[in-house]
This record gives C-alpha cells, sequence and structure tokens, in this order.
C-alpha cells in the first residue's frame, strides 16, 4: 500500500477555522476595549471639569453672598452717618442762630472763602 501524502486542509479545517474566527473575536474585543478606555478617559475629564465648575460656582457664591451682606451692613453704616451728621448741622445751626452767626457763617463755608 502505498501512503497518500498529507493534503493542505487548512481551508477547510475546523481547527484552523475555529482558531481563526477566535482570533478575529479576540482582536474585536480588544478593539473595543481599547474605544472604551478611551471613552472613559474623556469622561473622567468630564467629571473633572464638572467638579470644578460646581466648586466654582460655590465658591462664587459663597462671595456673592458676603458681598451683599457687606453691601447691608455698608448701607446700614451710611444711613447711621446720614443720620448724625444731620443731627450735627442741626445742632450747628441752632447754635450759630442762638448766637447771630449762622448768616456770616452758612455764607463764608459755602463761598469758599478762607479768610
Amino acid at each position: 500500500m502505498s501512503a497518500t501524502p498529507p493534503s493542505d486542509t487548512s481551508d477547510t479545517d475546523p481547527i484552523d477555522q475555529a482558531e481563526a474566527r477566535l482570533l478575529a473575536a479576540i482582536g474585536a474585543v480588544e478593539t473595543r476595549l481599547g474605544q472604551l478606555a478611551s471613552r472613559m478617559g474623556e469622561a473622567e475629564g468630564d467629571a473633572r471639569a464638572a467638579r470644578h465648575a460646581d466648586e466654582d460656582r460655590s465658591r462664587l457664591a459663597g462671595q456673592l453672598d458676603a458681598a451683599r451682606a457687606s453691601e447691608a451692613e455698608l448701607a446700614e453704616a451710611a444711613g447711621e452717618a446720614s443720620a448724625a451728621l444731620a443731627q450735627a448741622m442741626a445742632e450747628l445751626k441752632s447754635a450759630l442762630s442762638g448766637s447771630g452767626l449762622a448768616g456770616n457763617y452758612a455764607r463764608d463755608l459755602f463761598s469758599g472763602d478762607k479768610g
């Protein structure tokens, strides 16, 4: 009996075909994992940016609240100063009118003469 030479059956060998499909599937999975890793990196960057924006918003809100409180305090102080100034002017006017100097003093005060 003569031995028949082995025929090239790589095109039709089920194991070779399965191996080729498995390698193709592994390559596809690796490609997809690379894409997902890239998207995760982008998402992490977006999350960091969102956290920074939240921190900035919170910091700015705190500064705005402090500025509003300061504004209210300044408005109150201005009102008190205005009332004190009006009281002092009334007392000065009363004192000057009692001495007869009110007209001369007011004229000199508002004319700008320092003589």
